[in-house]
C-alpha cells in the first residue's frame, strides 16, 4: 500500500476490501483508528493531516469475523485489538463516533471516533511520531479543549505506568502553551 494522503485515496483502498467482502457475503462495521483515522476526521473537518502509511481498524461488528480478518490481513490493513493502552477499545465503540458516508461501499460501513479520542491515543503514547503530530499538526486545535482535558484526566488513571516520563502526556501542557491553545 502506498502513502495515503486523502479521504478519497483511503476510500479507494477500502473499496478493494468491500469488493472481496461482497464476493464472500461478508458485512462489517469498521472503526478507522490511528493516523488513518486522524486523516479521515480532519479532512471531514476541512483540515489537513500528514499522509499515512497504513490503515488501522478495529472490527466493530461482522457477520463473519474470521472472514473479515482474513480479507483485512490480505489487504495489509492492520487490525488493532487493544493495541493502545488508553483509551480502551470499548470507548471507541461506546462513545459517539462518526459514520463516513460514501455510496462506494456496499458491504462494509466505515466509522471514525471523535477527534478527542484519537488525540488521546497520541497523548498517551511514547512515540516521537505521535509527539510530532501533537506539536506540528492541527489535531489539538481541532479538539474541543474541555472535552479533551476531561478525557485526559479520565484516562491518566488507567495507565499501567503513569510515571513513565517518556509519555507525551507529560509534554501536553508545554505543547498547548507553545501552540497557543
Amino acid at each position: 500500500m502506498s502513502k495515503i494522503e486523502t479521504l478519497e485515496e483511503m476510500i479507494r483502498e477500502l473499496v478493494k476490501v468491500d469488493v472481496l467482502c461482497l464476493r464472500e457475503g461478508i458485512q462489517a462495521h469498521l472503526m478507522i483508528l490511528g493516523g488513518s483515522g486522524l486523516l479521515l476526521i480532519m479532512e471531514m473537518m476541512d483540515m489537513k493531516f500528514r499522509p499515512t502509511d497504513d490503515i488501522d481498524v478495529n472490527i466493530m461488528a461482522s457477520n463473519n469475523e474470521a472472514g473479515i480478518r482474513k480479507i483485512l490481513n490480505n489487504a495489509f490493513i492492520d487490525i488493532l485489538d487493544g493495541t493502545v493502552e488508553v483509551p480502551p477499545m470499548e470507548d471507541f465503540r461506546d462513545h459517539p463516533h462518526i459514520k463516513v458516508e460514501t455510496e462506494l461501499l456496499k458491504a462494509i460501513e466505515i466509522f471514525v471516533p471523535t477527534i478527542e479520542l484519537l488525540a488521546c491515543t497520541k497523548i498517551f503514547s511514547r512515540r516521537g511520531k505521535d509527539y510530532d503530530d501533537l506539536m506540528y499538526t492541527d489535531i489539538l486545535n481541532a479538539c474541543d479543549k474541555e472535552v479533551l482535558m476531561e478525557k485526559v484526566d479520565e484516562y491518566k488513571d488507567f495507565l499501567v505506568n503513569p510515571n513513565d516520563p517518556d509519555l507525551n502526556y507529560y509534554q501536553l501542557q508545554n505543547i498547548m502553551r507553545e501552540r497557543g491553545i
